[in-house]
């Protein structure tokens, strides 16, 4: 009897004891729901919206960035078609409108990076602060603050090849008239005159080679250059036959034959239309200007991605953590 009672007290006891076992998992399964998982989201409520707030604001500044570099772009596209049609006037007013838009690009960048320091709870461990919707829509919009970055320099580079370009297209023009002028004079037999306007025609083709220099370190200048050789070539063969002629003192001598013949030899060699300008302005555009023009498209066409992303999670936020 009294080992029946021994055994039956046993049986009870370990009854006793499976029950506090389990009881005490299931004490340990409910704490396992931490702050930030669906299991707790009451706790992260309080920061969860504080947080949500923030982040509507570092997505209107988003907006303000892509709408910025947007107009950039916008800038850019006019300048290479300014370029082309070797308009100096629109050239320029698109350079100082896209410097302003770079100055509104550099205020939005900075109001959102404010604005995402400004989020509160995210960060390292922020599991245990707010959910994990907030702090992917965080990390998608502190991504994309790297995404502004180097318009400066592409604008540099596409204002500085654009103000290069049209401006060589100005001065090969300008040689053109002037060298024309100065033929004008010589047919006059106002011989001194004549060596005047060269001497402008001259200068004219030293601002057109250092620029055809500076074009050289990152473009194809080879027709520019064939351009400008033959125009000076006969921009110095004009030039000899009216120095040989003050000297013959107008007479036909067989140094004026040679000068006259030197002369017609060179003209021979100028373009006879201005058809190579449009090859000079294509390789001058192929050289950084459509490059830069095209980072900067990039980076507009990565911040409005980014920004519809944003947009769709802002929603799906206020699904998943209704108020």
């Amino acid at each position: 009897m009294n080992a029946l009672k021994r055994i039956v007290a046993a049986v009870v006891w370990v009854l006793i004891a499976a029950l506090v076992a389990f009881g005490g998992a299931g004490v340990v399964a409910a704490m396992n729901h931490v702050p930030g998982t669906a299991g707790r989201a009451d706790l992260t409520w309080t920061t969860d919206e504080a947080a949500k707030a923030q982040l509507d604001v570092a997505t209107e500044r988003l907006q303000d960035l892509t709408t910025a570099v947007e107009a950039l772009g916008s800038s850019a596209r006019e300048a290479l078609a300014a370029v082309s049609a070797g308009d100096v006037d629109k050239v320029n007013a698109q350079v100082v409108a896209g410097t302003a838009r770079l100055a509104e690009i550099t205020a939005a960048h900075s109001a959102l990076k404010d604005a995402l320091g400004n989020v509160p709870g995210v960060g390292p461990g922020s599991e245990l602060r707010v959910a994990a919707e907030v702090q992917d829509r965080y990390d998608g919009l502190a991504a994309t603050l790297t995404l502004a970055t180097g318009l400066d320099d592409d604008w540099t580079v596409l204002t500085g090849r654009a103000l290069d370009a049209v401006n060589l297209n100005a001065l090969l023009l300008r040689h053109d008239q002037e060298t024309a002028a100065a033929a004008q004079q010589g047919a006059k037999s106002r011989f001194k005159q004549a060596l005047a306007g060269l001497d402008a025609s001259d200068a004219t083709i030293a601002q057109a080679k250092a620029v055809r220099d500076r074009l050289a370190k990152t473009a194809d200048v080879s027709v520019l250059t064939s351009w400008i050789d033959r125009n000076a070539a006969y921009d110095k063969a004009l030039r000899h036959l009216y120095e040989v002629l003050i000297e013959a003192d107008g007479k036909v001598t067989t140094k004026v034959r040679a000068a006259f013949d030197g002369e017609q030899a060179a003209r021979a060699q100028l373009p006879g239309d201005t058809r190579p300008l449009v090859v000079i302005m294509a390789d001058i555009a192929q050289s950084g200007l459509n490059q830069a023009a095209i980072s900067i498209e990039d980076a507009r066409g990565q911040l409005a991605d980014a920004l519809a992303i944003q947009r769709q999670l802002q929603q799906d936020v206020e699904i998943a953590l209704p108020e």
